[in-house]
């Protein structure tokens, strides 16, 4: 048994290392991959994004200017047995007749590896085993003046490694947007503030069961978007700083290896062109590693488009679909969201 969650513990780090490949080794890389075909076919810089539809998973603050609600789903397609699934939803809402304004954000984003060849100490076959990964959020934002909002998002973790072997965490989303001009934006997030997994063994080892704790990178996130003349789309870039903790691994001889905390920095930047007032067309890059010797050994170019329909003066249904490619692997990851605006 005790090998059975050394393996797993092992296809689950490399897993996470295909989704995020920068960093994968430390925890909750799904939830760094991005969310929704429209930002991640843009490279994920969507952190001052407020000249399209908002995610607030990239900055909470961002829902001050979702004048729409929208409701979003999302599957990607992935190989190595992955999955990764997004359902959001994003509004604002005006307060004290319409002097003053607020938005709210909810999203769930579910991830996980199936079909993993599970065997006991002598080799023999116990079953098919998975593991799974979700993070639920809730975001409110706040504007303060017609230019500047504040946001805090408030996420719960829950994990499965293992029967019986589970985790929770809860993580804090802090961020601001503030609008210099009607073709400007800037914003700023700091996010997965707390969060952690800690496993605990014991209902599977008994007494000789052990506590591991492993804590989440936290991102800082400063970025700006320029919307182009004459309604032809947007452009967004990002800076991003990953704040990546120490921590401690121990192999089966016992042997305890530290891993002392060190930083990563990568750019993003991406643009959506509107061919007309129903179709459009993206393109970005993620992951311009800026601290690897190798400049774009971690990169992720992307290209999408969204196409969507008025039925009536307030429901709007489209689609988005994003193709990215992925570092180290010849298969893309493509996302397939479908969404419907209401007034």
């Amino acid at each position: 048994m005790r090998k059975i969650i050394i393996v797993l513990i092992f296809l689950t780090s490399m897993a996470g290392a295909a989704i995020a490949q920068n960093n994968g080794s430390h925890p909750g890389a799904f939830a760094r991959m991005g969310f929704g075909a429209r930002s991640m076919s843009m490279g994920n810089a969507s952190t001052s994004d407020v000249f399209g539809d908002v995610q607030g998973y990239y900055n909470p603050a961002l829902t001050c200017w979702q004048e729409q609600g929208i409701f979003n789903f999302g599957y990607t397609f992935l190989n190595l047995d992955r999955r990764l699934n997004f359902i959001s939803f994003a509004k604002k809402f005006s307060l004290q007749q319409g002097k003053q304004a607020a938005g709210i954000s909810l999203s769930w984003l579910n991830a996980g590896v199936s079909d993993i060849d599970g065997r006991d100490n002598d080799t023999r076959q116990i079953g098919m085993l998975s593991t799974y990964e979700n993070q639920f959020m809730l975001g409110t934002s706040f504007l303060l003046s017609e230019q500047f909002a504040v946001g805090a998002g408030f996420k719960l973790y829950y994990s499965k490694l293992y029967d019986e072997v589970t985790t929770t965490s809860v993580g804090i989303d802090i961020g601001a947007v503030y609008i210099a001009r009607a073709n400007l934006s800037f914003g700023l997030t700091v996010r997965d503030i707390g969060a952690k997994y800690k496993w605990e063994t014991s209902k599977v080892y008994g007494a000789n069961g052990t506590v591991t704790e492993n804590k989440f990178p936290v991102l800082i996130d400063a970025g700006a978007s320029y919307k182009l003349p004459e309604e032809l789309g947007s452009v967004s870039l990002v800076f991003e700083s990953q704040l990546n903790p120490s921590f401690e691994t121990k192999d089966t001889l016992g042997v305890t290896q530290k891993i002392k905390s060190d930083n990563n920095y990568v750019f993003k930047a991406g643009g959506e062109i509107n061919l007309s007032k129903h179709f459009k067309i993206r393109a970005g890059v993620d992951r311009v590693d800026v601290t690897s010797d190798d400049f774009f050994g971690n990169i992720k170019p992307g290209l999408g488009f969204g196409f969507s329909k008025s039925f009536s003066k307030s429901v709007i249904l489209g689609l988005d679909y994003s193709f990215q490619l992925e570092p180290y692997t010849k298969n893309p990851v493509q996302n397939i969201g479908v969404f419907f605006k209401f007034n």
